[in-house]
């Protein structure tokens, strides 16, 4: 039988190493958030182009939720975007230089606005794909979140605060969740927190620098749809 004197040392031994590894497995690979800028300099010098599976979360101006919209995401270096969404409502979101486009299938129009006129925040989603660690800190303060685990991926966060009024006026703050495997977008979380919205997009089988169809990014729409220019 064991002394008292043996038992508890024993006990308080057992206590460290049943919560030891969920602590390690925050820091394990130790990195800071000098050292992840520099690999999203590396990573980002040479993007061309991504595209991944995505689902988008919405929250409107007025607190409404449209939740577990599915699609597919093209991305390209110029900064332009293409979100085609197919369940459970089709439409698509394109993104050209100032202008951005909304197109419904269902109702045969295509809506258009002005980047400069209008709050749209899925002209953010390029940040995780494109952006090297340099353009990141010159036109953000960048917070450092820590490493996490999502849909069974390493992961590290970084929070972006724009740095100019103009930029805050459309959003409050970036939160961008980084595979530490392909230094790519798992997750990001959009704000606007004067008008209550935003936007989370969790991303999966992300591929990048792939030969994608210029077309993806024309604002081409079927014969007969309805254009409203606002």
């Amino acid at each position: 039988m064991f002394s008292s004197k043996i038992y508890v040392p024993l006990l308080a031994l057992l206590a460290f190493l049943v919560s030891a590894p969920s602590l390690a497995q925050k820091n394990e690979l130790g990195w800071t958030m000098d050292s992840a800028l520099k690999q999203l300099d590396r990573q980002g010098s040479d993007f061309e182009t991504a595209l991944a599976d995505v689902v988008i979360d919405w929250v409107g101006r007025d607190g409404a939720a449209d939740k577990g919209n599915r699609g597919r995401i093209y991305l390209n270096s110029r900064g332009e975007v293409r979100i085609h969404v197919n369940s459970p409502k089709e439409r698509t979101v394109l993104i050209r230089g100032n202008d951005v486009f909304l197109y419904d299938p269902a109702t045969a129009t295509v809506e258009q606005f002005s980047r400069a006129k209008d709050n749209r925040l899925e002209v953010y989603t390029v940040l995780g794909f494109s952006m090297t660690g340099k353009e990141l800190t010159k036109e953000h303060l960048v917070t450092f979140l820590g490493e996490d685990e999502i849909s069974n991926r390493r992961v590290i966060g970084l929070e972006l605060t724009p740095k100019s009024d103009a930029q805050r006026a459309n959003v409050s703050s970036i939160q961008l969740w980084i595979d530490q495997a392909s230094w790519l977008p798992v997750k990001q979380v959009i704000k606007h927190t004067p008008s209550g919205q935003s936007i989370t997009a969790t991303f999966s089988g992300t591929a990048r620098n792939l030969s994608l169809n210029p077309e993806l990014f024309k604002a081409k729409w079927p014969k007969g749809t309805k254009k409203v220019r606002h």
